[in-house]
């Protein structure tokens, strides 16, 4: 009894043991199908996903095909072939897939239409060339992700920016921080910056060699940014810093990814600009000053014309300073061409806006003793831009200098004052450049009714020079009038311009009395004809009297001078003699005080 007992409770105990056995294996069980469950559930919405991206990309290419023309709607159909086939519905192998998450499925769907619209606007490049911007490392381990595609930005507009991160090593790391690389430069990095931060963390990297494909251990990491307005068309770099520890040792490594930015018209290319691009350039595109011609002395204003080349960003907080050249032949006494009557050669302006101009004037004065050339005015132009870079640019302007021609006459003189029509007169006189500009091709020609001839060329006459002229003249016709007739001088400065100056002087011309050879008249073999009448004999018998009276008046001069010769002579001879009679007296008194002297002294 005893030992069936023992049997029994033998058995029972057995019983216990397998059913506690059989109980943790169906638990095991049934935690693994509903592990399965949840992992296939997750793959389905992966894959509905996928699926729903492929058709809305196709969906986008059709409609956008029907407002273009056949040549692009062809490349439409391959865009959108393109992406459909990164998104990976059809690859079984999760290898090969290219997305695994929904924010990456979402930003390829983004990008695809960003490079529909690109094309359509005129962008052939778009979509064409991502396999030659290629993401990379500086590390070994930590490494970007292959088969991802290159996300469209399109100017002023968010973009998700994913970058997958995968551990190409054998050692699992953890704890791994990225940061972009972030700089206010636009042409290196497009986005707006909107917060301080944009750290991100990677948890757990696992490593190769624990039965994952690179798929499973990749990790993706999402950045949302707002596309710059300003941004030029074109791929950009995007790097990004990770720090990480591979036992205690810290490491880090640079990822590389690029971005592709669809900017605004007019915006530029980012890869032809080059590095240059991102400084903006103002520059003087042309002056005009008021009075159009400033002559040395004047007060004038000058307007510069100043524009920003720059189409993708303003400048602002502009300084201008003018240098005017130093003028002078002392060196101790030396000062500027150009003053500014305010007296401060600097100017401000406020901001000139993107591919803007401006004009900017400033009040100056010539200094009055400039020579007539062009004076180069230095422009320094000191600015900042959007991110208050600092910038300078220099230019430089010629400013024509006039100066008004000054010249005197000496007084002319013309001999003989009066002559017969068919003589001659010599007239002379000197022009004295008094200014500060060479005249050039001087000239001197006579205007009268009674002369004709006299032309004659001086040619140069430098500052502080002298030109003589010494022309002949002929009578043409008998004087009736004063006698006035003028010598108009002509002359050019340097840029060719012609002007004129007239000086009045007096010259008479009477008619030819015909009594050349008149010794061999024979007055009495005159004859008369009566049938002219009495008219020809007063014409006669006045050119004799003037003859005569011109005969008198030379007599009664050579008998003046002759005079005054005597009278002189005489007042010489008179002089004499008194000095002798004083001389006489002299002695005289010498004698008789000698006389005395001795008579006293016996």
């Amino acid at each position: 009894m005893t030992m069936k007992l023992k049997k029994t409770g033998i058995a029972l105990l057995s019983a216990m043991l397998v059913l506690g056995n059989v109980t943790p294996v169906m638990a095991t069980q049934t935690a693994g199908t509903q592990q399965t469950t949840q992992t296939q559930s997750k793959t389905d919405t992966l894959q509905k996903e996928k699926e729903d991206a492929v058709k809305e990309i196709g969906d986008y290419g059709s409609i956008t095909k029907l407002k273009t023309d056949a040549e692009t709607a062809k490349k439409i159909d391959e865009l959108v072939a393109k992406y459909q086939e990164l998104i990976g519905t059809a690859d079984k192998d999760k290898n090969k897939s290219g997305l695994s998450t929904s924010a990456s499925i979402e930003d390829c769907v983004s990008s695809a239409k960003a490079a529909v619209d690109a094309l359509v606007a005129g962008d052939d490049n778009n979509g064409q060339d991502d396999a030659s911007v290629n993401p990379s490392s500086t590390s070994d381990f930590v490494m970007v992700g292959g088969d991802w595609v290159t996300p469209v930005a399109t100017y002023g507009q968010n973009v998700n920016i994913v970058l997958p991160v995968v551990n190409m090593g054998s050692v699992n790391l953890a704890n791994i921080s990225v940061t972009p690389v972030i700089s206010n430069s636009v042409t290196e990095w497009p986005f707006e910056i909107e917060t301080s931060g944009y750290t991100q963390m990677i948890t757990d990297l696992p490593g190769k060699g624990n039965g994952q494909s690179d798929m499973d251990r990749r990790r993706e990491l999402t950045w949302t940014l707002k596309t710059r307005e300003d941004a030029p068309s074109g791929y950009y770099k995007l790097q990004f810093t990770a720090l990480y520890y591979v036992g205690t040792e810290a490491e880090s490594a640079t990822l590389t990814t690029y971005v592709k930015v669809v900017g605004a018209p007019g915006s530029g290319n980012v890869e032809t600009e080059g590095s240059g691009s991102s400084t903006p350039r103002v520059i003087v595109t042309g002056f005009t000053t008021d009075p159009a011609e400033v002559n040395a002395g004047d007060t004038f204003t000058l307007t510069l014309h100043l524009k920003n080349t720059s189409k993708r960003t303003a400048v602002s907080n502009m300084l201008v300073n003018f240098n005017a050249p130093s003028e002078g032949s002392d060196t101790e006494n030396t000062y500027a061409a150009f003053l500014p009557t305010s007296g401060s050669n600097t100017a401000y302006i406020s901001s000139i806006g993107k591919n803007a101009t401006t004009d900017l004037s400033i009040e100056m004065t010539a200094k009055s003793d400039l020579s007539q050339k062009p004076y180069q005015l230095d422009v320094t132009m000191d600015y900042e831009d959007d991110a208050y870079t600092a910038y300078t640019s220099t230019a430089d302007v010629s400013i024509p200098i006039h100066q008004a021609a000054k010249f005197e006459l000496s007084t002319p003189e013309i001999l003989p004052a009066t002559i017969s029509v068919g003589n001659e007169a010599d007239i002379m006189f000197s022009i004295y450049n008094t200014g500060k500009t060479t005249l050039y091709n001087v000239q001197v020609k006579f205007e009268g009714d009674s002369v004709t001839g006299g032309e004659s060329f001086i040619g140069k006459i430098e500052a502080g020079g002298t030109g003589t002229v010494d022309a002949l003249v002929t009578g043409q016709a008998a004087t009736k009038d004063d006698g006035t007739i003028k010598a108009v001088i002509t002359y050019e400065d340097e840029a060719g311009n012609e002007s004129s100056y007239e000086q009045e002087m007096t010259l008479m011309v009477t008619e030819d009395t015909g009594l050349a050879g008149m010794d061999d008249w024979d007055m009495e073999e005159v004859e008369y004809d009566d049938s002219t009448g009495s008219s020809k004999k007063a014409v006669i018998i006045t050119l004799i009297g003037v003859v005569l009276l011109t005969i008198a008046v030379v007599i009664v001069i050579l008998l003046k001078k002759r005079k005054a010769k005597k009278l002189l002579a005489e007042e010489l001879d008179l002089l004499e003699e008194d000095d002798e009679e004083t001389d006489s007296v002299d002695d005289g008194e010498k004698d008789k005080n000698g006389k005395d002297d001795a008579d006293e002294i016996s």
